[in-house]
């Protein structure tokens, strides 16, 4: 590592000021447990003590006495010239790069902007009643209540959810699973090799990186404009490098709100049919634009490749459900994928399931909810922000809960640190890059109450504001 600690280690360390004990001690901890996990290799050189100080926004000395602590524990050498190097892996686990430590760190913080995910909505308490107290629930819970493919009945429901959005599928091609997040790990396990290339979208949604770090994959970001990937680069790469899949997020994109031109999904359906590349499309925002119909996904252009899609009802209705699914084409795809779930978790939860087949009966009154309260919430946002911040610039979005903002000059990364001292959770710009980019951008989530948001970005652009003017400049 540089001596100037980069954007990876900040978010590594996430958190962990939150812990117990003095500050030097706390800075240790964190630092032992990225070593013993294997997140920080031997041979890794830590940040000079001064500019882990100024990353963190604490004094010099509690970075020394932190580091004399993990040399006595012989995790860490000090070495004339090259400063501090870890020696020792006491326990080496699977290599994360932190993008989850805003979840794992979370507390009860005055003003918590960490998470995009809305609220549940009212509709799914009524469709719990419903469900839980019908006959078949009851049936059901006669059984040995496993199922590794999901509810049959759900399923079903999920077919009818492809089929009004032009995309005919039958229940035998979805896999139901532990929200979207697991689907998307089971299918990196399954797909995705050490090595492979993965071509995503830059930003992207963390979570996707997250799982495809953990399998050592090549990581190649696609560049975005106003309406959706660069298809000049996607094409460049796809025929250099042949990746083992496409990943991208078209309609209501995380982080930036983008909902893809009919002309790019076009075009980049009929360069995939081409090259036989795999496109795995990830449509749990979908249901989270502001249009009166979703538009269609880059696979419903698909005329001769197989590809896969990724979906969740939690944006819609509430994450607290868990409800995910796959859906491929493929049997034999699906058959793996059956059996590593069996691994995993011996099938989801069927209370879960069962409320969700209900709430999908309900899908046009969800969705005009979530547009009236995105809309407000989006209105809300950038005016006050065009007011408190004039400074402060982003794209307008197209979908999704949260603004993707530019703060001029700002390390975003230290920021959030600052931010956090402050009660204040933010998600800074790397986390969503495959190369640790957008250093001066964050997400700002908007599906709030006026009555929690405007507080909320009042304090947040007031801390900005008087960073900036203490430094003289508009560098946080």
């Amino acid at each position: 590592m540089s001596d100037h600690p980069d954007a990876r280690l900040v978010r590594l360390l996430g958190g962990w000021e939150s812990a117990d004990g003095p500050l030097p001690q706390r800075l240790h901890d964190a630092l032992a447990t990225l070593i013993d996990e294997g997140d920080l290799a031997t041979g890794d050189r830590l940040p000079a003590e001064r500019g882990l100080a100024a990353a963190l926004l604490v004094s010099r000395g509690t970075v020394t006495e932190a580091y004399r602590m993990l040399q006595e524990g012989g995790r860490v050498s000090s070495r004339r010239g090259s400063g501090s190097v870890v020696t020792s892996q006491l326990r080496r686990g699977t290599a994360s790069s932190g993008l989850f430590s805003t979840f794992a760190s979370r507390r009860d913080e005055p003003v918590d902007l960490s998470s995009g995910a809305p609220g549940g909505l009212d509709l799914v308490v009524g469709a719990a009643r419903r469900a839980l107290a019908a006959p078949a629930f009851a049936q059901l819970v006669a059984g040995d209540g496993y199922d590794l493919r999901g509810l049959a009945g759900l399923r079903a429901g999920l077919g009818r959810y492809y089929d009004e959005r032009g995309i005919p599928t039958s229940p035998d091609e979805l896999l139901v699973t532990n929200g979207s997040q697991q689907a998307m790990k089971l299918l990196a396990d399954t797909l995705v090799a050490r090595d492979d290339y993965v071509l995503v979208e830059d930003p992207t949604y963390r979570g996707s990186l997250e799982v495809l770090r953990a399998r050592n994959a090549r990581i190649v970001p696609v560049p975005l404009e106003r309406d959706g990937p660069d298809v000049e680069a996607m094409e460049r790469l796809v025929r250099r490098l042949r990746p083992r899949l496409v990943y991208l997020l078209p309609l209501a994109h995380n982080p930036t709100g983008y909902v893809i031109s009919e002309e790019k999904a076009t075009r980049l359906a009929r360069l995939f049919d081409e090259t036989g590349t795999l496109l795995v499309e990830d449509g749990s925002p979908a249901d989270l634009v502001f249009a009166e119909r979703v538009p269609r996904s880059v696979g419903a252009h698909l005329t001769g490749s197989d590809w896969i899609a990724i979906g969740s009802i939690s944006k819609l209705f509430w994450g607290g459900l868990r409800v995910g699914w796959i859906r491929a084409r493929s049997p034999a795809l699906l058959e793996a994928l059956a059996r590593a779930k069996a691994a995993d978790d011996l099938g989801g939860a069927l209370v879960s399931q069962v409320v969700a087949q209900e709430c999908l009966t309900l899908l046009p009154e969800a969705r005009e909810l979530r547009r009236h309260a995105l809309r407000r919430g989006l209105r809300t946002a950038t005016e006050a922000l065009a007011e408190l911040a004039p400074e402060w610039t982003w794209q307008e979005p197209e979908g999704g809960a949260g603004l993707w903002v530019e703060l001029p000059g700002t390390d975003a990364a230290r920021f959030a640190q600052h931010s956090k001292r402050h009660g204040i959770t933010i998600v800074a710009g790397p986390v969503f890059s495959a190369v640790s980019g957008f250093p001066h951008h964050i997400r700002l989530p908007f599906l709030r109450e006026p009555d929690q948001l405007l507080p909320a970005l009042e304090q947040l652009t007031g801390l900005w504001r008087s960073t900036r003017d203490r430094n003289g400049s508009s560098r946080a």
